[in-house]
């Protein structure tokens, strides 16, 4: 079948109906919506006749309507909702030829359903209206079945609103009418500059404040107002503009979408291809995608977004990294089930845990004042207090995290409770960093020590006498996930460098972004001449240039051609100089490049004999840190919220 056919055999059909025949609103659906759109191509499991609606009026009682037909993108009844709506119809007979009241009964539906477009008819008129999002809805189609039985006009309208077409739409990324429609007043607005200015007068006036948690960022065309994370309470923010098109818009971003989409890519310019949320449309304007909604932006407003995100980001992440740094967290894994968040500190089975509970309710706080009655119980957890002063909450999770973790094991897991954090600002203590300390809040290493320290042996002794397992025994079964390593700044030797390296080579690989070269720069100096004195025997150059050849450079009579053979060391020198070369002429790398970089890095420090200066690694490790910290952020905070 020619790809011609199906709007062939739609122009044959539209040639022969006769709109005359409709007597009522159901022979205009039976026998001219439902043909149609057989010849449009919807599936018949796609459609769904007198769609119930149910919404709230301002008193808050329920009101009960239905749609008169409805096309989904998907003929799986399940998913036919807000999300996977294409087109409401609303049906009127054919006498009446004035549809006002019609449009605006199905722009009320379209505000609930949310569909690409909204068609209303008699069975003669038809008019299309594309919804816009927060816009007033278009009129993109007017007209008669007289006027549609041209072929050149009907083969148009099924262009636009054929089935396979629309339902491969994003409808809150895709938007080509609104950026047809945005270039028009780009370009009205520049040829006349007294308009322009008019317009600026409109502009936010820049600013920068801070109250407790609250940081407002205002540039001229966007302001962000955003509320800072704190210790395990989540931030969020508001994002508005000042231009006519989208004044007026607000909205709303969550802590998972400021993390997944915000910190990569900051303080890079927009068209470097570094942020998620960015597609560049051409050299004046960006598409941005913002959570559900989708904008287009000048690059002006653009590069104010930009920069607003840019410094709420650096609060954002300077926040996080002080919590992790001030409870001690970075070396436990991170725990989120059941409303919790925490951290996994070791394992237990769980009749020491029972034991570990029972201790806990019988030392409560409130039934004595000897040293070990700091606790009291809450729910399934252990509340470590003395009444005035939390220090701790330990909490079970049953089931292994890890392969290796029997599943009848009870894995403890350290957090915050949020009112202890709001309690102590309240009072005398300024913020929750001033209480951490052994008569404070304790952080997780602390937490993590007294458990195995004082709190397991106490427990086990009190109970020895009704147990035939001995203290070694209960100690011996507990398992605990060793992660901790020697800090970057206390390595003298080479090969301790590759499980940094290792980090960061595994955060490039799942990078989707640009890098800013900036961040590179020393990374690849100081490696290549790190690795500069390896032993020209070294096995596996073969997988060096082969890693080395998908890294785009520049041949040169001094350069190695990498579809020979017979590579050697002073080769794969010779293309990492390249790199170092052209790094330092580039605002930003593709990951894959950095990735491929860092393998050859890994491998020749494994397999090599490499003579180094202590100045050599010194700069090695300079080079290194900011990277690693970086990596270390985005994998435990920005990957597990994409």
């Amino acid at each position: 079948m020619s790809i011609y056919d199906p709007i062939q055999q739609f122009i044959t059909w539209l040639q022969a109906f006769e709109h005359r025949l409709l007597q009522n609103e159901v022979d205009v659906a039976k026998k001219f919506i439902l043909p149609m759109f057989q010849y449009l191509g919807y599936p018949e499991k796609s459609r769904y006749d007198q769609y119930p609606l149910k919404m709230h009026n301002l008193g808050n009682q329920l009101i009960n309507s239905e749609i008169a037909q409805i096309y989904f993108s998907t003929d799986e009844i399940e998913k036919q909702n807000a999300d996977t709506a294409v087109i409401i119809i609303q049906i009127e007979e054919l006498r009446k030829t004035n549809l006002c009241q019609a449009i605006e009964q199905a722009k009320f539906y379209s505000v609930h359903l949310k569909p690409l477009f909204f068609i209303v008819t008699n069975g003669y008129h038809i008019k299309v209206f594309q919804r816009l999002g927060y816009y007033k809805e278009e009129l993109v189609i007017d007209i008669t079945m007289d006027a549609l039985k041209n072929p050149h006009i009907a083969s148009e309208f099924y262009k636009q609103l054929n089935y396979n077409f629309l339902r491969n739409i994003d409808k809150y990324a895709s938007n080509t009418l609104l950026y047809a429609k945005y270039k028009l007043i780009e370009k009205i607005i520049k040829n006349y500059p007294d308009l322009q200015k008019t317009l600026e007068i409109g502009d936010f006036q820049p600013s920068n404040a801070r109250k407790n948690n609250c940081l407002i960022v205002v540039k001229p065309k966007v302001a962000i107002e955003c509320n800072l994370p704190k210790a395990f309470v989540e931030g969020n923010c508001i994002i508005e503009f000042s231009s006519l098109i989208l004044r007026g818009l607000k909205i709303s971003l969550n802590h998972q979408y400021i993390l997944g989409n915000f910190m990569t890519g900051m303080d890079t310019k927009p068209d470097w291809g570094c942020r998620s949320f960015l597609r560049q449309l051409d050299e004046n304007a960006f598409e941005v995608y913002l959570g559900q909604t989708t904008v287009i932006l000048s690059d002006l407003e653009t590069a104010d977004l930009c920069l607003c995100i840019d410094a709420v980001c650096q609060e954002y992440q300077k926040t996080i990294i002080e919590f992790e740094n001030a409870l001690e967290t970075w070396n436990f894994q991170f725990i989120e089930f059941a409303g919790i968040r925490g951290f996994y500190l070791f394992s237990v089975e769980q009749t020491l845990w029972e034991l570990m509970q029972k201790f806990a309710n019988e030392f409560d706080y409130a039934q004595g004042k000897s040293e070990w009655h700091i606790f009291h119980q809450e729910d399934i957890s252990i509340r470590i207090s003395r009444g005035i002063r939390d220090h701790a909450f330990i909490l079970p999770k049953y089931g292994g995290i890890f392969s290796l973790t029997p599943n009848n094991q009870i894995n403890i897991i350290y957090a915050l409770n949020d009112v202890h954090l709001q309690s102590l600002e309240r009072g005398k203590v300024t913020s929750w960093q001033q209480d951490i300390g052994p008569r404070g809040t304790w952080t997780a290493r602390y937490t993590k020590e007294w458990l195995l320290e004082k709190y397991i042996p106490k427990v086990i002794n009190y109970y020895s006498q009704h147990s035939q397992v001995s203290e070694a025994e209960w100690l011996s079964k507990i398992t605990i996930y060793q992660y901790e390593r020697a800090s970057i700044k206390e390595i003298n030797d080479i090969r301790d460098l590759v499980p940094f390296l290792r980090d960061i080579q595994s955060w490039l690989h799942i990078y989707r972004e640009n890098i800013s070269a900036s961040i590179l720069r020393p990374y690849y100096k100081a490696f290549t001449d790190l690795v500069r004195n390896t032993d020209s025997a070294i096995l596996g150059m073969d997988y060096i240039m082969g890693n080395l050849r998908g890294v785009e450079w520049k041949n040169s009579p001094e350069q190695i051609n990498l579809n020979s053979l017979g590579w050697t060391f002073k080769d794969a020198l010779n293309c990492l100089d390249a790199q170092v070369v052209k790094i330092n002429n580039c605002e930003y790398e593709k990951s894959l490049q950095a990735d491929l970089i860092t393998r050859t890095f890994i491998w020749m420090i494994e397999h090599g004999k490499i003579s180094f200066s202590q100045s050599q690694i010194n700069a090695a490790k300079q080079a290194l840190l900011p990277l690693w910290k970086l990596s270390r952020f985005q994998i435990r905070h920005v990957y597990p919220n994409r």
